[in-house]
């Protein structure tokens, strides 16, 4: 079968489609054909730098979708989504491969409303929205809730969890050809970066002027001091990436002043019972029609560079995979 490799972590990386020996079934396993698998974030990461315990050679890819081959526990042919928790794809080979062993806690089942495209982005990005609105702060229905990078993989789903949820998503964007695009999602409410001079102004001139109650933040950068200008006092703003850097510029008395909180929230730091838990209620929500995934783009095995350099080009309008 055909995996992508990544031979070596750097910039660039060294990666490539290697012949790999078909995975055999085992007890508490599942033989899966996969369909798709998610180019992101933490693969990029993961192929420039390397994390941890992670050692090259590793196939990356830590959410995908397929088909069951042979398992015990699912029918022949049955549409599973596969959730990598903190080793496929890290420390252990992934999802960018033809088949895949996977463990059996970590699949689950794939509504028909979603093809596997979408059913390929839906436990890391979604997860990751659903979890920091419901974990590291508590969304209410009628809050408002400020989204940096609306558009971007997690930005849709966190716009799309946020009206599940009932809240009022404001959607920060840095073009207004994206803020087309932000309003399709759902969010009424858009602000363009470009066209802003004070992004808190514009808030507070949204949210009947006491400012946000939560802001969600895949960004990062100087953009974070931003977002706790933003949120009313006793907000809170949950920091879930770092696209624009890993440096955070705040304003020490901006937060001690208004009594606001900075949470981080990383999805591969949860319990397995806690995220199986939330990806049923997530099937819920799927079935219902309220969290649907929405691809930029889709590219062939061999054409997988493509597919990380429309990543890095930061103007991508959703989630973008490779179809295995």
């Amino acid at each position: 079968m055909k995996a992508i490799v990544t031979k070596a972590f750097g910039l660039p990386p060294e990666m490539g489609i290697e012949e790999r020996e078909k995975p055999a079934a085992k007890p508490g396993y599942s033989v899966v054909k996969m369909r798709a698998a998610t180019i992101n974030q933490l693969s990029n990461f993961i192929r420039q730098e390397g994390i941890g315990g992670t050692k090259a050679p590793l196939i990356l890819g830590n959410e995908g979708a397929g088909t069951i081959e042979e398992s015990a526990l699912f029918a022949p042919g049955a549409k599973v989504g596969i959730y990598g928790g903190n080793t496929l794809g890290i420390v252990q080979d992934g999802l960018f491969s033809e088949w895949v062993l996977v463990e059996d806690r970590r699949l689950f089942t794939v509504p028909d409303v979603l093809d596997f495209d979408e059913a390929a982005t839906l436990s890391v990005n979604y997860l990751t929205a659903f979890r920091a609105m419901t974990k590291s702060v508590q969304v209410e229905k009628g809050q408002y809730v400020l989204i940096s990078g609306a558009t971007g993989s997690v930005g849709h789903a966190l716009v799309q969890v946020a009206l599940a949820l009932g809240a009022i998503p404001v959607a920060l964007v840095s073009t207004q050809a994206k803020a087309e695009s932000a309003r399709k999602a759902g969010a009424e409410r858009v602000i363009v970066i470009e066209e802003t001079q004070e992004l808190a102004t514009e808030v507070r001139q949204m949210t009947n002027g006491k400012g946000a109650d939560y802001a969600f933040d895949p960004v990062g950068g100087a953009l974070t001091g931003q977002l706790l200008q933003s949120v009313r006092a006793g907000g809170s703003v949950v920091s879930l990436g770092f696209t624009a850097g890993k440096s955070l510029a705040v304003d020490a008395f901006d937060i001690i002043a208004g009594e606001k909180t900075l949470v981080g929230y990383a999805l591969h730091a949860e319990k397995d019972d806690d995220i199986y838990s939330a990806l049923q209620d997530m099937m819920l929500l799927v079935e219902e029609g309220k969290l649907k995934p929405i691809i930029d783009t889709r590219v062939a095995m061999a054409d997988f560079e493509r597919g990380y350099q429309r990543l890095t080009s930061r103007q991508a309008i959703g989630s973008i995979v490779v179809q295995l």
